[in-house]
């Protein structure tokens, strides 16, 4: 293994392959990325994929957005697939007071050239004709949006850092990051120290464990998430939107043969970070929360079915950027549920930071980890509202 990089990198998901890539594509070559296992077989190789750009944030827009740019001509950016596949994005809310939410975003988007508008219960129906609506006060549609191979792009992504002079090394778990004086000068491996003055933390749930190693952690809670795919419906057409029920907590989108892969979001704390094991019980639930909100889901059957992990910060939004506790050190954690679709906009972000030294493209200085210090992180804005 090289003993020395310009930049490490820890984690091969998709945020670190995406730092990996755009720290090549502005011409810093002597990268290394570290991943404890294979690429993107953590938090990355069990979500569903699901791009949009639907935020009550500037910020998390302005990301998203980027990466539903990046993501959906990702074969003109990288030379490899990103299995991208354009749809509607809908999202819904059951409260009437929950429309200022919707509203709210849509101004947002507007600020940022999103295609959005606000519909009726009635309209939602026209959209999407199998989905219940008698509970719904409004809904929202967004047509930047569609669903990719996390697998695919964390691929592409590292495969196009290699192509650029970036070294990939995979088996290799990285025990603690090295500071002197208050500066980053590697990390620890099992095989050795590897001398590098920029260490990036892409760890997903393992962030922490990085981060103790210089006296800090972040307040991240890691949640298991447990996702059931149905049968195809022989009536329910394989392009039928993107869906999220906010008030519900429930989301859903098809296959390509169109069965529905089907999540429910409850926050159980996560157990095994490796190998999260799938808790058939809960299925009931995901089941009677699917078959509510698209009755025709109740002649259907699971086919197959998975856990992951997700890092979760307080306000749902990621912390990307240096610290005050060694000087090389790069946060890119707590992507709160979402980070395939703003990997891009974090890859870049995270690049220009150590190539230019600051993000030019989109302002992330609100997402610095010095929020939760000043007490001054946003509750709920990510991409769930708080309950109530």
């Amino acid at each position: 293994m090289a003993d020395r990089a310009d930049v490490v990198i820890v984690g091969g998901g998709v945020i670190g392959t995406s730092i990996a890539f755009h720290l090549t594509r502005l011409g810093l070559t002597d990268v290394l990325l570290l991943e404890r296992s294979q690429l993107a077989s953590g938090s990355t190789g069990r979500s569903v994929g699901i791009v949009e750009a639907t935020f009550g944030t500037d910020v998390n827009v302005a990301l998203a957005k980027l990466g539903y740019e990046e993501l959906s001509r990702f074969p003109e950016v990288t030379g490899y697939t990103a299995d991208f596949h354009p749809r509607p994005y809908l999202e819904t809310v059951g409260l009437e007071r929950h429309r200022a939410y919707l509203e709210r975003c849509i101004n947002i988007g507007r600020r940022h050239g999103l295609r959005q508008r606000l519909l009726k219960p009635e309209e939602i129906v026209e959209l999407f004709p199998e989905l219940r609506v008698d509970d719904i006060a409004a809904g929202l549609v967004n047509e930047e949006a569609g669903f990719c191979d996390p697998h695919s792009v964390a691929h592409g992504y590292a495969t196009a850092a290699k192509r650029m002079g970036a070294r990939i090394r995979t088996n290799v778990p990285v025990e603690r990051v090295l500071a002197e004086r208050g500066e980053v000068v590697g990390v620890l491996t099992a095989g050795g120290n590897v001398r590098a003055p920029v260490v990036v933390n892409a760890a997903g749930p393992w962030c922490n464990d990085l981060n103790r190693s210089l006296g800090f952690e972040l307040p991240v809670h890691l949640w298991q998430r447990q996702i059931f795919v149905t049968t195809p419906h022989p009536e329910i057409p394989r392009d039928r939107p993107i869906y999220i029920d906010l008030s519900g907590r429930f989301y859903f989108r098809q296959e390509l043969d169109g069965g529905c892969v089907l999540g429910l979001v409850e926050d159980i704390a996560a157990k095994d970070l490796a190998n999260p094991e799938t808790d058939w019980q809960f299925k009931t639930k995901v089941v009677e929360a699917a078959v509510h909100r698209v009755p025709k889901l109740a002649e259907t059957s699971i086919a197959n079915a998975w856990s992951g992990i997700v890092t979760f910060t307080p306000d749902q939004l990621p912390v990307l950027g240096p610290v005050r506790e060694a000087k090389g050190f790069y946060l890119a954690n707590g992507m709160s549920g979402y980070g395939v679709m703003i990997s891009p906009g974090v890859g870049l972000a995270i690049a220009e930071m150590i190539v230019r030294g600051d993000s030019r493209s989109v302002d992330v200085s609100a997402l610095s980890y010095e929020r939760f210090r000043s007490g001054t992180g946003a509750r709920g804005a990510g991409l769930w509202l708080s309950q109530g």
